[in-house]
């Protein structure tokens, strides 16, 4: 991989979790994750969350100018990607969705204990190369 890249951190968290996180109720694993988030300087976003943000927005100031507005929508109104996306999280820096590798690296080497021992069902570190990634329709 190319230092180039920017990255991301993505966790999957049982429906408890997520509705803590969600939320913003500290207690157990949520607690726990909000912790490790604000040692970095970053903080957790719902992709769900994130989704409907997007679409929100798009629906006020026009469609057209949000290549991904129809596909987004799609996916918040299907109930079964809806399941999926809400037990989803990111770490966010400020408004930022990805960063540096060295800050990357530090949370996922930090969260893979927590994938280990159950408390976050999954754990992800992934980079900004299209190539390793699959690429959301074009229209």
């Amino acid at each position: 991989m190319s230092d180039e890249w920017l990255y991301q951190i993505r966790i999957r968290v049982n429906e408890e979790t997520s509705s803590n996180l969600r939320q913003n109720k500290s207690s157990g694993a949520s607690k726990l994750l909000n912790s490790l988030a604000e040692k970095y300087g970053t903080h957790l976003v719902c992709t769900y969350d994130a989704f409907v943000g997007y679409c929100t927005e798009a629906e006020e100031n026009g469609v057209e100018d949000y290549p991904l507005y129809k596909w987004t929508k799609q996916t918040i109104e299907n109930p079964e990607k809806k399941e999926k996306h809400v037990k989803s999280f990111a770490f966010y820096r400020d408004s930022e969705q990805v960063y540096e590798k060295v800050l990357a690296q530090k949370i996922y080497s930090e969260l893979l204990p927590l994938a280990a021992n159950g408390t976050i069902d999954e754990v992800k570190l992934i980079d900004s190369n299209p190539a390793n990634n699959p690429q959301p329709p074009s229209s």
